[in-house]
């Protein structure tokens, strides 16, 4: 018994001593000290945000958003057999609804397009841009082999198409292939190389299988052709993760001077802003965030953050909680939620969300560390309060 109890208090002394550079390391409860006016603290940051009261707007339902989105690629599609869908707007299009979690969406309106669309293609089987919307709406549906066999045909079809190269490049990105997905890529650069957005979309990739200084380098690609709030919050991220909180905050700062209504661009700055160490910059530009963006899961995790940050845990749980209500597969918010609910005592709900966090995604190593520090800490003899 003296063995084990010497293991597991090397295992603590460990994991407390780790070096943690995500948002939300958990380490033992131990009482914070006051700040003291000779504390050293990080010189606040100017944000291009104004002061003052934020009005609060009636958010439009989830569904409603959505319909709006798949409206917004289905709307087009009286056109003839050599109509091609190539524009960066009509890119953006595909790209906003494969972006939206699966659960917004209604199967049923979903089902209805395909079986339209399917109508369409049996009277114009070769047609690139129909091809493509059917691929993007069996994407949302989860059949992304079947999205995949579409924007295959497109490509046939129209082999010098750059939307269905990109698109297809980041299909097979998510699926795992690598190799495919990045020749996928260059060959839509090779066709459109001053698409911005399709550098945007290879970072994206890029930043997902953990290639931070590739995309780094492909998001400034990006801003060099042209610059926008996407690859500027998608930049200060990844130089969040990269430890430049600087950087970080000055191209989040951009985002959102480029585009004041870029609910993204408002949840990079204050994941950056919080790295940096602001308490109260942080709660505007997060609430300006849910408004901007109330169906993101997102944006209320940044505004948990900041919450939890000036010490209202309760109202961090609420928060984490509608972040994993609008999107169940975000295992950031599943952590998040988990470490808040530690700090109130609840270790046994903390654990079970810190084990959802890592099915999601099992490189997340600060969930892997919150886990282990909170399993210690339950059987160092904590329980649920």
């Amino acid at each position: 018994m003296a063995n084990y109890k010497y293991a597991l208090l090397l295992t603590v002394v460990g994991l407390i001593s780790a070096p943690y550079s995500q948002a939300f390391p958990l380490k033992i409860m131990k009482p914070r000290p006051e700040a003291t006016p000779q504390s050293e603290a990080p010189p606040p940051l100017t944000t291009g945000i104004p002061e003052g009261k934020i009005e609060q707007e009636q958010p439009k339902p989830v569904r409603e958003l959505s319909k709006t989105a798949l409206r917004s690629l289905y709307d087009p599609l009286e056109f003839g057999e050599n109509d091609r869908l190539e524009s960066t707007k009509d890119l953006h299009r595909a790209l906003d609804l494969i972006r939206m979690p699966p659960q917004n969406f209604e199967l049923k309106s979903i089902g209805d397009l395909i079986v339209s669309l399917r109508r369409k293609i049996t009277d114009s089987p070769r047609s690139a841009a129909l091809r493509i919307r059917l691929g993007t709406f069996l994407y949302i549906a989860g059949d992304s082999q079947g999205a995949g066999q579409e924007i295959r045909h497109a490509i046939s079809f129209d082999p010098s198409n750059y939307v269905a190269h990109a698109l297809m490049a980041k299909i097979l990105s998510e699926i795992g292939d690598t190799q495919a997905s990045e020749l996928e890529f260059k060959q839509a650069l090779k066709i459109a190389p001053d698409q911005a957005l399709v550098h945007v979309m290879q970072a994206e990739c890029m930043n997902s299988r953990g290639d931070m200084s590739e995309a780094i380098n492909e998001y400034r690609r990006a801003i060099g052709i042209q610059p926008s709030a996407e690859a500027l919050s998608g930049l200060a991220d990844c130089l969040l993760q990269a430890s430049d909180t600087i950087g970080a905050v000055k191209a989040a700062r951009q985002a959102v001077s480029l585009d004041p209504s870029s609910g993204r661009a408002h949840v990079s700055l204050t994941k950056a802003l919080l790295k940096y160490g602001e308490k109260e910059t942080p709660m505007r530009t997060a609430r300006q965030a849910t408004l901007l963006n109330p169906t993101s899961a997102d944006s209320h995790v940044v505004l948990g953050q900041s919450l939890f940050t000036r010490g209202d845990v309760r109202g961090a749980v609420e928060e984490f909680r509608q972040a994993v209500s609008l999107d169940p597969l975000n295992a950031q918010a599943h952590n998040d939620l988990g470490y808040a609910l530690y700090s109130k005592g609840d270790m046994l709900s903390a654990i079970n969300e810190f084990r959802l966090a890592l099915r999601i995604n099992p490189r997340l190593g600060e969930a892997r560390n919150n886990l282990e520090v909170a399993i210690y800490g339950l059987s160092s003899g904590k329980r649920r309060q």
